[in-house]
């Protein structure tokens, strides 16, 4: 008797190599004291990175990276690198650049300014984001972005915020020829603070995006890179990104932008008294930041609200 036959199953369709994208400020857990830079003294940034590092080697490193972060604008990358097929990294302003499955300790860091956790504030003198990333490479939990990108041809996908853009553009643009062919850059007004070899593989997303996919101003570079995904299909190469980007310029052109309603920027005293009204009825960050925008029209973006969100209820469980 002849064995059955099961049908072979269906390829997969690999969309890219790597996906790449920011971490949050938020986290699904609290990192302790001792894993921010509140446990750092203020000093010149080298001996600040020091520190850090040495800091780093000894925090138990017990959590998947990819575990660590929460927000729509992680799980939007999350889903993309799934539908791709591809590897998931994240650029971490405390770890480097790190495999969404490696283990990593717990820990508060960001380079972005007016947070808690932002390293610029314990630096004395001007913060160089270049050469604090450089310097994270040398960690022992992050990898180089050859590791990443590998020797492969397929897309190389980034979502970045300008920040972050500042953070790695030099050690992007050191890459050769090829592997920048391979990139696909996502952000908004990023041309500003990268450098000129690498505006080509910037993806022509704008204010129209918000028509097919709405969102806040922080996950705009996660929300383009996850449509792209949904856009193209097999291909890699430089010759391939011109028709990524048609298609790009395809699906833009059939929508317009909506209108953004005007809202009044508040201070983080007002918003801290609106946010402690609202947490004797209702908790949860994007619940009351959706509240805010729709019933106060208040204007906030997620992860400055995250932090005042942080904070309030700081105050009121120690009232």
């Amino acid at each position: 008797m002849n064995a059955l036959k099961h049908p072979s199953p269906p390829a997969v369709t690999k969309r890219a190599d790597a996906v790449v994208t920011i971490c949050t400020f938020r986290k699904r857990a609290r990192p302790p004291v001792e894993s921010t830079p509140a446990s750092l003294p203020i000093d010149t940034q080298d001996a600040i990175q020091t520190a850090w590092i040495e800091k780093v080697r000894t925090l138990p490193a017990n959590v998947a990276a990819g575990e660590i972060y929460a927000g729509r604008g992680f799980s939007l990358a999350a889903r993309a690198s799934a539908i791709a097929s591809a590897k998931l990294y994240i650029l971490s302003a405390g770890l480097g650049l790190v495999a969404a499955d490696r283990k990593v300790p717990l820990y508060g860091l960001t380079v972005s300014a007016g947070h808690s956790d932002s390293i610029a504030a314990r630096v004395r003198g001007e913060f160089d984001p270049g050469a604090w990333f450089s310097g994270l490479q040398s960690s022992p939990l992050s990898d180089h972005w050859v590791d990443a990108v590998g020797r492969g041809s397929g897309r190389i996908l980034i979502a970045l915020t300008r920040p972050y853009a500042q953070m790695v553009g030099e050690s992007l643009n050191a890459l050769g020829p090829q592997t920048l062919a391979r990139l696909r850059i996502f952000g908004a007004s990023l041309a500003s603070v990268l450098p000129p070899a690498l505006h080509p593989a910037l993806a022509p997303y704008d204010a129209r995006l918000e028509a097919i996919l709405p969102g806040t101003r922080s996950d705009f570079s996660q929300r383009a890179l996850h449509h792209f995904v949904g856009l193209v299909a097999g291909g890699s190469g430089q010759e391939a990104r011109d028709a990524d980007y048609a298609a790009v310029t395809r699906a833009l052109a059939k929508v317009a932008a909506p209108e953004r309603p005007a809202r009044p920027r508040r201070t983080d005293e007002e918003l801290l008294e609106l946010i402690a009204a609202r947490l004797q009825s209702q908790l949860g960050v994007a619940r009351i930041l959706r509240a805010l925008r729709d019933e106060e029209g208040v204007a906030c973006e997620q992860s400055r609200f995250s932090r005042l969100y942080q904070i309030a209820i700081r105050k009121r469980e120690a009232a």
